[in-house]
């Protein structure tokens, strides 16, 4: 694990529903490699296929969806992005089923919007801190 720590993990694919499975494999790699368990790394996946999900109905669909992932010794930190063709998240995006979802699986989530992008911010920390 200790290889990991401080060292950003980045994967960037064309913004199309079948290349998610890409980004679900990487943290889950990822993941497996900070001894998280069976149940933290599915949490981490479905986190990405909402996050993902979320960024293809509202981003461009001529863009790219990246994933960028830090881990740390006292957790993980996963920030999804898209650009974007429009103003940024509809107003009701944190009351979405997927923001449920996100906030429900991982310790802190939040939507953003910077320089045409859509951005999703997510950590899931360690109950043992590390």
């Amino acid at each position: 694990m200790k290889e990991l720590l401080g060292t950003v993990v980045s994967v960037s694919v064309p913004a199309r529903p079948e290349l998610v499975r890409v980004l679900r494999s990487v943290v889950g790699g990822v993941a497996a490699r900070l001894d998280l368990s069976y149940d933290e790394i599915d949490d981490l996946r479905i986190a990405v296929d909402e996050a993902c999900a979320t960024l293809l109905e509202v981003g461009s669909s001529e863009g790219r969806l990246s994933l960028e992932l830090r881990p740390a010794q006292n957790g993980l930190t996963m920030t999804a992005t898209a650009e974007s063709d429009g103003p940024g998240w509809p107003s009701d995006a944190q009351g979405s089923l997927a923001w449920r979802v996100l906030t429900a699986l991982m310790d802190e989530a939040e939507f953003e919007t910077a320089e045409g992008h859509l951005v999703i911010r997510m950590r899931k920390g360690r109950p043992d801190g590390g």
